[in-house]
């Protein structure tokens, strides 16, 4: 089979309709045949049965004068018309105990009775018995019933009645039926296959409307997937319409990073530049290529930690809390081992945030480690859930931040306390990456007297 044949939503679904839809239609022909047949077979049994009663309700015993001798006598004529008319086709007829014919319709009387050998032999007294035979070389329903016929003497004498009804008119009822059936099921089969194609074609333009969205968009003509689609579709569309926002922010932030690192390596370049004259002393040379290498440092491994926490962000990984923050407190606790510092971590069950695990150790780093660095002997870093997010809370006992500084300090090259090292970077990375992701950062004061930093990010949906 030709993959390329199947490789069309629309074609896999004709392809399926076209084999499941002969199976329906036949097996739903097979049962609705079975049905009607039954219901023709119960309609004969109750035709037979309405016969059988009539024999009774003629039917009489007479006996001889000396009472020696019993016999079943019917009337000359039966109000059944098919019973007086020859071959009609129904015929009725009485047996002894020594299964001699002792009655028939006169609608018998040209042909051969049947053989009693041939008959159904089930001698089951006062019940109704069904059957089907051969007569005459043809198919007959028959129905007898058993009876014991009591004398004026409380004697019984065993009868059999019999009636027998052609199905020839059983069979050609349902021969019409089963023409009819399967040729309004073949002509609903056609209208079902070709209401199909119509539907197909009316239900998958959505995706041709989706496709020309995407070619719009890839030729330039819109930035993300224009128009509307039905709801199915709108998850899918919007999902990709974020995709494409965050990929075409990461790109604007990856030309602001390129602009920055050359704006900012423009200066100590320029100032090489002009010291490289063969009037500058070697040693005042070598003193100012270090300091700007120094600094020329500084921007690159700036713009590579922003370049890494946009690339990360908006990822929806599973990342536990608890053993990044080990991890981390472990090391700064080697940093920072000159001030005695002891951290206390209590995080809540089930604390996991969707982000990528670099990010959130880049996070949780640089604040901890503003912590450690502004803290006097208390850390403590807690997690509790708070909605759909988990809020990560880090307190210490340091100086702690006022109220007017605690948006600025956030901000790129913003630092509230120019005597201790740093480059005023850390916090704003940490804010971009929570921004990233959609979360914030609140600062107030703690209850140990210093900063306290609120961080709250989104859960991962189970």
């Amino acid at each position: 089979m030709d993959r390329a044949r199947f490789s069309s939503i629309a074609a896999r679904l004709l392809f399926a309709s076209a084999l499941l839809l002969p199976l329906f239609l036949g097996l739903t022909g097979f049962f609705l045949d079975r049905a009607f047949s039954n219901s023709l077979e119960v309609a004969v049994h109750s035709r037979l049965r309405g016969h059988i009663n009539l024999l009774f309700s003629v039917a009489e015993l007479h006996e001889s004068r000396n009472g020696n001798k019993s016999e079943l006598r019917l009337p000359l004529t039966l109000r059944e018309a098919d019973f007086e008319q020859p071959n009609s086709g129904l015929y009725a007829y009485i047996f002894n105990d020594k299964r001699k014919l002792e009655w028939s319709s006169n609608s018998a009387a040209l042909i051969s009775p049947p053989d009693y050998s041939n008959l159904d032999l089930t001698d089951q007294p006062g019940q109704m018995v069904f059957s089907s035979l051969l007569f005459q070389k043809k198919p007959f329903f028959a129905a007898h019933y058993d009876v014991y016929w009591e004398d004026n003497r409380g004697r019984p004498h065993p009868y059999r009645f019999l009636v027998m009804l052609s199905a020839s008119e059983y069979e050609a009822e349902l021969s019409a039926y089963r023409n009819q059936l399967w040729r309004w099921l073949g002509a609903a089969g056609v209208f079902l296959l070709l209401s199909q194609i119509l539907i197909l074609r009316w239900g998958l333009r959505p995706l041709g409307k989706l496709a020309r969205a995407l070619k719009a968009m890839q030729s330039g003509d819109t930035s993300t997937i224009e128009g509307e689609h039905p709801r199915e579709l709108q998850k899918v569309v919007d999902n990709l319409n974020q995709v494409l926002v965050r990929e075409q922010s990461l790109r604007q932030r990856y030309r602001n990073s390129l602009a920055d690192l050359a704006h900012s390596l423009k200066t100590p370049l320029a100032v090489l530049q002009s010291k490289l004259g063969p009037e500058t002393p070697a040693g005042e040379l070598q003193q100012i290529a270090a300091e700007q290498v120094a600094r020329m440092s500084q921007v690159v491994t700036y713009q590579l930690q922003r370049a890494v926490s946009s690339q990360q962000a908006g990822t929806t990984r599973r990342t536990r809390l608890e053993p990044i923050a080990q991890r981390l407190l472990s090391a700064l606790q080697k940093v920072y081992a000159d001030k005695h510092i002891q951290p206390r971590i209590n995080l809540a069950g089930g604390s996991v945030v969707a982000g990528d695990e670099q990010d959130i150790m880049e996070l949780l780093g640089n604040i901890l480690e503003n912590a450690f660095k502004y803290g006097h002997s208390q850390v403590h870093l807690s997690s509790e859930l708070a909605g759909d997010c988990l809020c990560i809370c880090i307190e210490d006992d340091g100086p702690g931040v006022p109220p007017e500084e605690r948006l600025r300090i956030l901000q790129r090259g913003q630092r509230l306390d120019t005597n201790k090292p740093g480059q005023g970077i850390g916090l704003a990375v940490a804010a971009e990456i929570v921004s990233s992701y959609e979360g914030r950062i609140d600062i107030d004061e703690s209850s140990l007297g210093g900063a306290r930093f609120r961080v709250f990010l989104p859960l991962l949906p189970v």
